[in-house]
């Protein structure tokens, strides 16, 4: 950029600064706490069109009266006020936009001890920013897959290319802010280089950079659907891994698992074959998921492998499914022999009562 149209520009801001300081301290003395430069202007990523962004942090909602969009020759202004409690919310570290707590040349502070105040929610940022990445941070990042995915699925219910579109970005975005908390970082220098940023990330999805632009060029809805179809499976296996990452299970032992697999006896299992018996494809599908469930939250939590119930049951030979509902529950049943867990089995209801009552 030329010198004289950058001295142009920091004089511009300089004066827009100024005039926002003297009107706040004529319509709301006291309620803004400081003033800081942010975005293109503090990385000097700038170009001739570049706007001013400014993060105007206020003490109370009578600073609003200084907030303004305008349009200054070709350029567009807006002047909006940031709370402390938004910046307080930035401070957890809940997305990947905390560049105002971390990338901000303040420049006005009408009290020392707003500066100070800044300066712990900037140190509690970075903190959480260098902390090992944990279950917490994984949470996170799992939270904008699911967003995504739920794009995802309103691409595959539309056929109106607008929609399909919308839903693209939206998905792209989602997608973006996963990668930064998957990799502990943010967004430093805006939106026009997220992708420059993403590219060198130490965790990607395999073949990600190729997947990802694939979806922001899609011109059409089948190419849409195409592209966000093989994106998403890509970063589902993903946010598997770096799950894995972080998940510390427990061993099985007698005390944990017992009872587990007479549970499943009496949730389930009977189920299966009066859904065969009715010829109830519905039940006998409802009860093999309940199950599966119930599989899946015992493999998340303990170190044993995962049983996979549902690639057996089909609604065409529901006895079938039922038997594969059996051969699961023997699979199961290992975990048992694993841990030297016993069966609580009685053949008749006086052993029962003998023993029940005994104990």
């Amino acid at each position: 950029m030329e010198v004289d149209v950058k001295r142009k520009l920091e004089e511009r801001n300089s004066r827009i600064i100024n005039a926002v300081i003297k009107k706040s301290e004529s319509v709301c003395p006291g309620a803004i706490a400081l003033i800081g430069v942010a975005g293109s202007f503090y990385s000097g990523d700038i170009y001739e069109k570049s706007d001013l962004d400014l993060c105007i942090v206020i003490n109370d909602d009578s600073a609003w009266k200084i907030a303004s969009c305008f349009i200054l020759e070709d350029v567009g202004f807006d002047i909006y006020c940031t709370p402390w409690s938004r910046l307080e919310e930035m401070s957890e570290y809940n997305n990947p936009f905390v560049t105002k707590l971390l990338e901000l040349d303040i420049v006005y502070c009408s009290e020392n001890k707003y500066l100070q105040k800044y300066m712990e929610l900037r140190s509690k940022v970075i903190n959480k920013l260098n902390q090992v990445y944990s279950m917490e941070d994984n949470d996170k990042a799992e939270k904008f897959v699911n967003e995504a995915s739920i794009e995802y699925a309103n691409i595959m219910l539309s056929n109106i290319y607008g929609e399909c579109r919308y839903a693209a970005a939206k998905i792209i975005q989602y997608v973006e802010f996963a990668i930064y908390m998957y990799n502990k970082s943010y967004v430093k220098r805006g939106i026009k280089r997220i992708p420059e940023e993403i590219r060198v990330m130490e965790y990607l999805p395999i073949g990600f950079e190729e997947l990802y632009w694939n979806l922001i060029k899609a011109n059409t809805v089948k190419e849409i659907k195409e592209a966000a179809t093989r994106l998403m499976r890509v970063v589902k296996d993903f946010a598997k891994l770096m799950k894995e990452r972080v998940v510390s299970k427990k061993e099985v032992s007698d005390d944990n698992i017992k009872g587990s697999y007479e549970e499943i006896h009496s949730n389930w299992k009977n189920k299966m074959y009066h859904a065969a018996d009715r010829d109830d494809s519905y039940l006998s599908l409802m009860t093999a998921a309940g199950c599966q469930g119930f599989y899946n939250e015992k493999y998340d939590e303990y170190n044993i492998s995962i049983i996979d119930l549902m690639k057996d049951i089909t609604s065409d030979n529901l006895i079938l499914s039922a038997k594969a509902f059996d051969n699961a529950m023997e699979e199961y049943k290992k975990n048992y022999d694993k841990a030297g867990c016993k069966i609580k089995y009685y053949k008749d209801l006086e052993k029962f009562e003998k023993e029940y009552l005994e104990k």
